[in-house]
């Protein structure tokens, strides 16, 4: 990944079931459902097919995704989450459909257009290694033309707040634990204060202990900043914990549940 790359259908307003890629989806009524205007992720029938493969990896989905919200993309692996995630930042282009962030739809824009409204971090942390810590975090603001001192004063900024010491800003990627090198990654994501924040199983190479701080962290961080959220993973209690929505997809990317923690 380089460094530019970082720069439809109502669902859960029914009660009723949805019919979602050949499958019924029960999607769950809420009274905590958001208005329209509240909508800053909406896929509109997303398919996606990868040439020469069948079936789709993601087949006519439709979900909305609210301003303030975690939602958490949870299923089996081929279920097609990591796959529906890039799409919103159109690391995939979506085969058929309509996807929109934040009122625009994703292809009627430039892509660094798009990735500037959009923090991403992924499995791999993808710290660029020949960079210090606070020069990775800094990427995106020395893309978009920020000042040194606003850049230094940022990325100082989200060290405290992601529970980054300082003198790790110093550092080479390589010289941090997989605790450190996560919270070094979504400083980075934050940079330019994005709306959105994509985790694409951001705990999955680090140990028990370490997934339940940084599940902890990411609550109280969420709780300060309220960015809308987009959080694959294949574990069920992190999404249980860490979700205000819950989305379970099957193989194919077939929606089958929509609904907070407690409905799902």
């Amino acid at each position: 990944m380089d460094s530019h790359e970082l720069a439809g259908g109502t669902v859960g307003t029914t009660g009723a079931d949805v019919v979602a890629g050949g499958a019924t989806a029960v999607i769950s009524e809420s009274a905590d459902d958001p208005p329209d205007g509240d909508i800053v992720i909406r896929l509109g029938d997303v398919t996606k097919v990868f040439p020469r493969t069948d079936p789709p990896a993601v087949g006519g989905l439709s979900l909305e995704m609210a301003r303030g919200e975690l939602t958490a993309l949870v299923g089996p692996s081929g279920c097609g989450k990591s796959t529906t995630l890039k799409m919103i930042n159109r690391l995939l282009e979506p085969t058929s459909g309509e996807l929109y962030v934040q009122g625009v739809e994703v292809r009627q824009q430039p892509k660094h257009v798009l990735r500037r409204q959009i923090g991403y971090v992924i499995q791999q942390i993808g710290l660029f290694p020949h960079r210090t810590v606070a020069h990775n975090i800094g990427t995106v603001p020395r893309l978009l033309g920020w000042s040194r001192a606003d850049i230094r004063a940022r990325t100082e900024e989200l060290a405290e707040q992601v529970g980054l010491a300082p003198e790790m800003l110093g550092r080479y990627p390589g010289a941090l634990s997989g605790g450190q090198q996560q919270r070094g990654g979504v400083a980075r994501a934050l940079a330019a204060n994005p709306p959105v924040l994509l985790r694409d199983e951001p705990y999955s190479a680090v140990d028990p202990i370490v997934r339940k701080q940084l599940q902890d962290d990411l609550l109280a961080l969420q709780h300060d900043l309220h960015k809308t959220i987009v959080l694959v993973t294949h574990d069920i209690d992190e999404a249980i914990k860490v979700g205000d929505r819950i989305v379970l997809l099957n193989v194919g990317g077939v929606l089958e549940q929509v609904g907070t923690p407690a409905e799902v």
